[in-house]
C-alpha cells in the first residue's frame, strides 16, 4: 500500500459520517406522495419534535401536528387529482399513529378530523362577515 493511497483513504473516512450517530441527526422520512411516474411530489419528515412538509424537495412549513401534516399532503393529492394526475400516498406507522391519536383526542376518527381540517383550511381566508347594520 502506498503512502498516498492511505492518506486519501484516511481523508475520505474523516469526511464520511460514520455509524448511527451521524444518521440520527438526519430527518426521518415519514410520508411520500408519488406521481404516476413514481417521482416524489411531496413528503414529510420528522426531526426535533416537528413534522416538516416538503414540496418539490424543499421544506415548506413545520408543525407539531401530525394530522395537520397529513391534511396538507391530502390537499396536494386532491389538487393533483383535479389536474388529472394520479398520486399515491405512503405514510409511516409512526405518522399514522400520531395523527390518529390527535384525532381521538378531538373525539373524531382520523378521516373525520382530516375532513374538519380541510373545511377549516377552505374558510381560513374568507373575508369576515359584515357587521350587522343597526339604526
Amino acid at each position: 500500500m502506498s503512502i498516498s493511497s492511505k492518506s486519501r483513504r484516511d481523508a475520505r473516512r474523516r469526511r464520511t459520517p460514520q455509524g448511527a450517530s451521524a444518521r440520527s441527526d438526519a430527518p426521518q422520512i415519514h410520508a411520500q406522495l408519488k406521481g404516476p411516474d413514481d417521482r416524489v411530489l411531496a413528503g414529510a419528515t420528522y426531526a426535533d419534535g416537528e413534522w416538516t412538509f416538503v414540496l418539490r424537495g424543499e421544506p415548506v412549513t413545520s408543525t407539531a401536528s401530525a394530522a395537520m401534516l397529513l391534511a396538507m399532503l391530502r390537499h396536494v393529492a386532491a389538487s393533483r387529482h383535479a389536474q388529472g394526475i394520479a398520486t399515491r400516498l405512503s405514510v409511516s406507522k409512526a405518522l399514522d399513529a400520531a395523527a390518529n391519536a390527535e384525532a381521538a383526542a378531538e373525539g373524531r376518527t382520523l378521516t373525520e378530523h382530516l375532513d374538519w381540517l380541510e373545511a377549516e383550511r377552505r374558510t381560513r381566508n374568507d373575508p369576515p362577515a359584515p357587521a350587522p347594520v343597526t339604526h
